[in-house]
């Protein structure tokens, strides 16, 4: 019969980097900033230019960039 200790250690070890990813992730927010505005929605862009200029035009600020595929 085969122990389950050496999987069950990586399993702890792989939920544990999750989790210390997933705090690493969340600072706390600078009081002196405003609250964020709303994203105006998503867009559907035409080639990689226009993203380049938008990704672009958003410098010192965050920014989320969401790639989808119908495949």
């Amino acid at each position: 019969m085969r122990s389950t200790a050496p999987r069950r250690r990586s399993v702890r070890k792989a939920a544990l980097l999750v989790l210390l990813l997933a705090l690493a992730g969340c600072g706390g927010a600078d009081t002196r900033e405003q609250a964020a505005a709303p994203a105006d929605g998503v867009r559907e862009l035409a080639n990689v230019l226009q993203l380049r200029s938008d990704f672009e035009a958003g410098a010192g600020k965050t920014r989320l960039l969401l790639l989808f595929s119908p495949t």
